[in-house]
């Protein structure tokens, strides 16, 4: 029950996030709206409102999960955080090997975050700082974090990108990695973004309910046609090696 000098709504989408972590499950709309008493069009808007700023998020098989997003603003990253440090030392043999760098990307709302990377011992390694956030709608990690969400909310994460994410692309060249990562389990930006920098990326499931992008980065030398198929391999079972 809301006290004086609180905020009724807030208290409405604190139990939604209460109820849906306690549930442990995929909790619908309709579900919440009923258990919560709250009317169906608030608890909708309430819900896109936390699947924008990604404290909640929909899951493939339908319904709703607590988001990655929650446990940033809390600072608590447990499981994911303690699978991130297991990978440091895979990480940076699957770096070494390849001769790239190597990193695990995380969606934060709408945007993309570097989370660990590793890089080769050689001088001129393309580097991406731990933290370093970017908008979905640029690059291959972004699509492979899109590519895990509906339609409609790729569409609006999408529609909220700054004009500079169009400057070298155009909405089909973000929709063409989407479906590419959705068809073949991986996906490519070979010098779209940035005309030196060639990346490739596929899922990882970090946790049970996070899957994070795994990316090798390189120059253009790095992901030529003879090396392209070959660097998907070698991600891909390393993503196998990993779970």
């Amino acid at each position: 029950m809301s006290k004086p000098q609180t905020i009724p709504a807030l208290h409405k989408a604190i139990s939604v996030m209460e109820y849906v972590a306690d549930r442990g499950e995929p909790v619908s709309v309709k579900e919440l709206a009923y258990s919560l008493n709250i009317p169906p069009a608030s608890c909708y808007r309430m819900v896109n409102t936390l699947l924008d700023h990604n404290w909640l998020r929909e899951d493939p098989a339908g319904g709703l999960r607590i988001a990655f997003g929650m446990a940033h603003v809390a600072r608590s990253y447990s499981a994911l955080e303690t699978r991130l440090r297991e990978l440091e030392a895979p990480l940076r043999q699957l770096s070494s090997a390849l001769s790239m760098s190597i990193k695990i990307t995380l969606r934060e709302g709408h945007y993309a975050v570097t989370a660990l990377r590793a890089e080769p011992a050689r001088p001129n390694a393309i580097t991406s700082p731990i933290g370093y956030r970017f908008h979905l709608a640029i690059g291959s990690a972004a699509a492979v974090l899109l590519a895990q969400l509906s339609d409609s909310e790729i569409q609006r994460i999408l529609d909220s990108a700054p004009d500079e994410s169009w400057e070298r692309q155009t909405t089909q060249d973000v929709w063409e990695r989407i479906r590419a990562c959705q068809k073949k389990g991986s996906c490519s930006d070979l010098g779209l973004s940035h005309p030196s920098i060639y990346a490739i990326s596929i899922p990882l499931p970090l946790a049970e309910t996070e899957t994070v992008a795994l990316t090798a980065v390189g120059w253009p030398e790095d992901l030529n046609k003879d090396r392209l198929t070959a660097v998907t391999k070698e991600l891909k079972a390393a993503v196998n090696r990993f779970c």
